[in-house]
């Protein structure tokens, strides 16, 4: 019971205050907007996809535009964290993942995706492995249209915590790259072999804009954490 009260009422508040204080220090560079303008011109929300290990800058990053989005969070323990902790930077939270309401979780997002809302998924999911994506992103693409927009983040210093994504904490006044890559958008018709195609595609550029985004912090004898 104790452990749910801090779950639910006080690690999110403090999730945010660090969140919050940590990306106001942040010397921040964008690479690849190009990308995010193609897919913006299509006349669709986006659907962005980034990787679990990499979200800690993303609700400062797109905080001015917080009303236009919804987030796809598990119903763990884990996931009513991050939930809250959205909700207090102003996201809207569809609860679901890909083990467990999935169904119901894609169907609220292709309901919010038509609405005009912008929407997020984890591209390796709630539970990894990590850095292999899971096609969530590309069923709501089929579903609505709507293309999905990988992007990823790297940091010059940072903590990483022993989690199964490795999460990164960027250190106070630390430079950030947020790195944006080419969409993917899924035929409403296509069969299972091309939904696969259309997976590995998205993970290879999802992978490389990662690849490029560290090397350009850590050229040479990698990150100084």
């Amino acid at each position: 019971m104790l452990k749910k009260i801090v779950n639910t009422y006080i690690v999110p508040p403090l999730a945010y205050l660090l969140i919050l204080f940590i990306s106001l220090t942040l010397r921040r560079e964008v690479i690849g907007k190009e990308h995010e303008k193609k897919a913006k011109e299509l006349g669709k929300p986006v659907i962005l996809a980034f990787w679990h290990g990499r979200l800690f800058y993303f609700p400062f990053y797109f905080w001015k535009s917080n009303r236009t989005w919804k987030i796809l969070s598990s119903p763990s323990i884990d996931g009513e964290i991050i939930a809250r902790t959205l909700s207090l930077f102003g996201y809207g939270v569809v609860r679901g993942s890909t083990f467990k309401n999935a169904r119901k979780a894609l169907r609220e997002l292709k309901r919010h995706t038509d609405e005009g809302y912008n929407t997020v998924l984890i591209a390796d999911g709630s539970r990894g492995p990590a850095l292999k994506l899971q096609p969530g992103a590309l069923m709501v693409s089929k579903l609505t249209g709507a293309p999905a927009l990988p992007v990823t983040v790297s940091f010059d210093r940072y903590w990483n915590l022993k989690t199964w994504d490795r999460l990164m904490i960027p250190k106070p006044f630390s430079k950030v790259i947020v790195a944006f890559g080419e969409h993917v958008t899924v035929p409403e018709k296509c069969d299972s072999a091309t939904l696969e195609a259309k997976r590995v595609e998205l993970e290879k550029t999802l992978l490389k804009i990662t690849e490029t985004a560290d090397t350009k912090l850590q050229p040479a004898g990698g990150a100084v954490r």
